[in-house]
């Protein structure tokens, strides 16, 4: 393909997540830390006569109903000019089905790449609105980073902190949905725990990192682990390589482990993989 556009679409990880209660709306209000990762799908963008979206994973719908296409309609339904057609492809490295914001990293970068395309008629902004009709993780995808995520993951706030952190992502090769994940939420949701109460005394700025990895919580990770008990292998395997925390991210199944350092880091891949597991660094 002879590209005129190319862009990374980065994976996230929720470093904690807890389900605050239900909105009249049907959707969950949640509370989480969110963090980009190297972890990336490519799109490639050339102009065509017409809008086609290619995959390199067979399994994959490219049909209207695909993340990216509708990305591509909702950003040209609020442009002031005529739009250019695109035929795009999307090289999928991001497991699906895995905690990991695939889909939602893929919708972002389609309208990061077109705002370049048409010279930036919108700000950063004007894209996080434009994905909030898409789906909850995409405003905090459009820019990255680390953010805290509250209501459906659309209210947005920066967060930073010194030093640097390596994860060890870890796929058991399961897809889980995350509207099966939501169903098998309790009743009764606790906002009050160690997790809940950190990151709700956050005001921004720097985060206490160390205290955080202390704390981390997952609402879901009791019922994937009953359902798919590699969800919970994978986390002692990973405890067993030397993780200072591990966790599962999102509704699953990839789970990660944290690591101060590349080179442990990278032997607990190495170790894993070796086990045969589908893992990240």
């Amino acid at each position: 393909m002879d590209s005129l556009l190319v862009e990374k679409a980065y994976a996230k990880i929720n470093l904690g997540i807890k389900i605050v209660g239900r909105r009249p709306d049907g959707y969950h209000e949640i509370l989480s830390m969110a963090q980009c990762v190297d972890l990336a799908d490519v799109l490639d963008f050339e102009l065509a006569s017409s809008d086609q979206l290619t995959c390199s994973l067979d399994s994959l719908s490219t049909g209207p109903d695909n993340l990216v296409c509708r990305a591509v309609d909702a950003f040209h339904a609020q442009l002031d000019r005529p739009a250019q057609s695109f035929r795009i492809h999307l090289e999928k490295n991001i497991p699906i089905g895995a905690g990991l914001g695939g889909g939602s990293a893929d919708a972002a970068a389609a309208l990061r790449a077109l705002n370049r395309f048409y010279d930036q008629p919108f700000s950063n902004a004007d894209l996080r609105q434009i994905a909030a009709t898409l789906g909850s993780d995409i405003p905090f995808l459009v820019e990255g980073g680390t953010a805290l995520m509250r209501g459906r993951g659309e209210i947005l706030e920066s967060l930073s902190w010194e030093g640097a952190i390596f994860y060890v992502l870890a796929y058991p090769d399961v897809e889980i949905s995350t509207a099966w994940a939501y169903g098998q939420l309790g009743p009764s949701l606790t906002e009050n725990s160690p997790y809940f109460n950190f990151i709700v005394s956050l005001s921004g700025g720097c985060v206490d990192h160390d205290r955080l990895f202390e704390v981390l919580e997952n609402d879901f990770t009791p019922a994937v682990e009953r359902t798919y008990p590699i969800v919970a292998e994978l986390r002692s395997q990973l405890d067993r390589v030397g993780a200072r925390a591990t966790l599962m991210s999102g509704s699953g199944s990839t789970v990660y482990g944290i690591f101060d350092d590349r080179k442990t880091a990278s032997q607990a891949q190495s170790a894993l993989q070796r086990q045969g597991c589908r893992s990240f660094l």
